[in-house]
Order: C-alpha cells, then sequence, then structure tokens
C-alpha cells in the first residue's frame, strides 16, 4: 500500500507523492534552514536504496499513516513509535 504525502524539497514544493508503505525504513522531523533562508521544519523517510524523501505532514501524522490509522486533524507535539510488524 502506499501513503499519499506532500512534497517539501523545494524542487517539487507541493506537488503530491506516494510512498510505499513497506519500503520506509525511518521517519524523523527537523527544522532546517533553505538555501534561500527560509526556515522549515520537514519529516524525512528514508526509503533505501531510493533514497530521502522531504514531505510538509508532521512527524505523528506520516507514522500513523504508516501504521494505518487515520489521519483527520493534526497530531499533538509528541513522538510516536512504529507499531512492531
Amino acid at each position: 500500500m502506499y501513503i499519499k504525502l506532500t512534497n517539501a524539497s523545494p524542487m517539487h514544493k507541493d506537488q503530491p507523492i506516494a510512498i510505499k508503505q513497506d519500503l520506509v525504513v525511518t521517519v524523523h522531523s527537523s527544522t532546517i534552514v533553505r538555501e534561500d533562508g527560509t526556515i522549515e521544519t520537514v519529516t524525512f523517510l528514508f526509503c533505501p536504496p531510493h533514497g530521502t524523501w522531504e514531505v510538509k505532514e508532521d512527524y505523528d501524522s506520516v507514522i500513523a499513516m504508516l501504521n494505518g490509522e487515520p489521519v483527520n486533524e493534526p497530531k499533538s507535539k509528541s513522538r510516536r513509535s512504529l507499531k512492531s510488524a
């Protein structure tokens, strides 16, 4: 299955992206400074050997999607972990 997200990388900003759930190895969120000086918080999904994707959705929402949970409202700032396989 795929999860639908919103690309955050400057070249593809705001474009939809679908990532296959079983390819995601790690998820983390970080505040970054872009080359133009813009500061933003993005969530990174590492999907080897394809690379790392930057998305706009927050960490908790991405984890909920990966766990197959509904995502209807913004999640709290607390960190959640993936369910065991």
